[in-house]
């Protein structure tokens, strides 16, 4: 699948487009480097800008890969990703310096899956004194990455970025949408709200129309592997999203989009449309 970044950018409002011109470099830098390329598959909000067309406003960018934290030495790791942002920002030619910042494990390196959240400071080359804060790694602009571990992906395409290098790995929507769902289900034993996946979601069903009986089978199957040892057995049913508690966290801090989107839908009718659409997967086929 080709994606017009560039018109990703040029579209976006004015105060936005250094951050998104930031995030053409990091995603270059990726698909131009066999070793980061082969580990990372995008996901998320980022991902649902740049290849479906939402205006949601995130300046982090989600990553999966099937590794375990155990199979990279972040060290290295982090020496490649800055080699990989130098060669991306010579042949963009935004005039931006990218470099890794910092990163940190959550919950913990043992646990079953690990997140290495990487923040990656942007700024201006001609800006001396955000130049000067970069080299320090102390810069106010940035990009977070979420990047999961032991993460499975069971439907990916490639992105191609309009140049010349080999592309990116991304979920394909029946792994992105089960993954959207799997984590509204995981919002009661994580104690969090996760509102724009109400968002994210409703917008998928609304532009994408009706799947077919094939997807909503792929999609199903994705949401129970991926759910395995989340601790969210008990709604991987029919009725599972009925749970009033789903719906109380998801819709507590709904309202607080409005700030990051064109214009937010009623959270009642979305919130309906995805449980249609949840209670419409073929859970008879699997035994549930």
């Amino acid at each position: 699948m080709e994606i017009d970044i560039e018109k990703w950018i040029d579209e976006s409002p004015k105060n936005l487009q250094l951050s998104r011109q930031a995030v053409h470099v990091i995603l270059k830098a990726i698909s131009g480097d066999s070793d980061l390329r082969a580990g990372m598959i995008i996901k998320g909000g980022t991902l649902l800008g740049i290849r479906y067309g939402s205006d949601r406003y995130t300046t982090d960018i989600d990553f999966s890969t099937g590794k375990k934290l155990s199979d990279i030495d972040l060290d290295n790791f982090e020496e490649s990703f800055n080699e990989a942002l130098d060669i991306s920002e010579a042949m963009l030619n935004y005039g931006l310096k990218c470099q890794v910042q910092s990163h940190k494990i959550q919950p913990n390196p043992q646990g079953t899956f690990p997140t290495i959240k990487i923040k990656i400071a942007y700024c201006m080359r001609s800006n001396e004194s955000h130049m000067k804060r970069l080299k320090e790694k102390n810069a106010p602009l940035v990009i977070s990455i979420d990047y999961s571990f032991n993460e499975q992906s069971y439907n990916t395409e490639i992105l191609e970025l309009g140049d010349d290098s080999d592309g990116l790995k991304a979920y394909g929507i029946c792994d992105l949408l089960a993954e959207k769902i799997r984590s509204v289900l995981q919002q009661v034993p994580r104690e969090r709200n996760r509102e724009q996946d109400i968002y994210d979601i409703n917008f998928l069903l609304t532009t994408l129309g009706e799947f077919s009986n094939d997807e909503k089978y792929k999609i199903l199957d994705s949401l129970l592997h991926k759910s395995e040892g989340r601790e969210i057995d008990n709604f991987l049913n029919k009725d599972g999203i009925l749970d009033p508690e789903i719906k109380r966290r998801s819709g507590e801090r709904y309202l607080d989009l409005k700030d990051t989107v064109n214009e937010l839908p009623d959270f009642e009718e979305s919130y309906e449309k995805i449980v249609t659409f949840f209670q419409s997967l073929p859970w008879e086929l699997f035994g549930k």
